[in-house]
């Protein structure tokens, strides 16, 4: 019992730092596009792990039934919507209120557990909602003020929604195929999926897609640590551990990436934002806090 306490707690924390190191990272990685940074950072991420043993990927990708290759092929492209949503709605408002707005991320998850496999929510729950919701309402009133807008603040929202539905989705595939085979499936299918956005949308007005070097040592950053590291990490967890443990990585990464911004970059939350991050973080906690572990073998 005290090894998985000590393997969940060295998750929360490898996890949470890993994706503490997104926002700051694809902020310094300005002017380059948001959406090419996306795309990057997955496609990086997706050749990396292929790399480490493409012999064993393509024996694991050829088992796959073709109903379960268009389902993972589906949730890649939550993915890549996730991150696009994300990276852009992080470059159109404030630093604080992108990463703040993430610790609803769990919520998200929540709720759509209830709305796709009926797991009603607990009371706690219902009330880490609402409370971490007040939060984000909070935090809104801050648009207007440097940086915030409320635009970006909504392209944020959507990530939150999309990674609620992403998590949900691949609950429904843990078994396809083995955690790195997924990741990297997933990981391809999310460029691909990017790649052809790119091919259709301009670069928005005051970014472009040949950054300079200093911004392309934070897109190969924001690749490595919170993708690689981070994010096949939660992939991995997620199979063996309780939601309640993955949950706390979102909380985590707000508070280490308020922390990164505050320390290297001299970004400060202003006061409603440090007021609605702590209302969020205070919802999420509870809403966490009280998730019942998935029974072994669930779905």
């Amino acid at each position: 019992m005290e090894q998985s306490r000590l393997k969940a707690a060295g998750f929360v924390v490898l996890a949470s730092c890993a994706f503490a190191t997104s926002g700051p990272l694809a902020r310094a990685a300005r002017p380059a596009d948001p959406l090419f940074i996306a795309a990057i950072r997955v496609f990086v991420a997706a050749v990396f792990l292929f790399l480490l043993s493409p012999a064993t990927l393509v024996r694991d990708v050829r088992t796959l039934a073709p109903k379960t290759a268009l389902k993972i092929f589906f949730v890649g492209a939550l993915l890549g919507a996730h991150f696009a949503l994300f990276l852009c709605g992080l470059d159109r408002t404030s630093l604080p209120a992108g990463i703040s707005l993430v610790s609803l991320e769990p919520l998200s998850v929540v709720l759509w557990s209830w709305v796709l496999f009926r797991e009603k929510p607990s009371r706690a729950e219902q009330v880490g909602v609402l409370l971490a919701t007040l939060g984000a309402v909070v935090v809104a009133q801050a648009a207007g003020q440097g940086e915030h807008r409320l635009f970006g603040d909504g392209l944020v929202l959507g990530a939150v929604v999309l990674f609620g539905v992403y998590v949900a989705s691949a609950r429904l595939l843990k078994d396809s195929l083995p955690p790195r085979s997924y990741a990297t499936v997933v990981y391809a299918c999310a460029a691909l999926t990017l790649a052809c956005v790119l091919l259709i949308l301009p670069a928005p007005l005051g970014t472009t897609r040949w950054p300079s070097g200093s911004s392309w040592i934070a897109i190969l950053g924001v690749a490595f640590i919170p993708t690689v590291i981070g994010h096949t990490a939660v992939q991995t967890a997620a199979r063996t551990l309780p939601p309640a443990t993955v949950g706390l990585v979102s909380p985590g990464e707000t508070l280490g990436g308020i922390a990164i911004g505050l320390a290297l970059m001299g970004v400060s939350p202003r006061p409603l934002e440090w007021a609605g991050a702590t209302i969020i973080l205070v919802g999420t906690l509870i809403a966490i806090v009280a998730m019942k572990p998935v029974p072994a073998g669930s779905n």
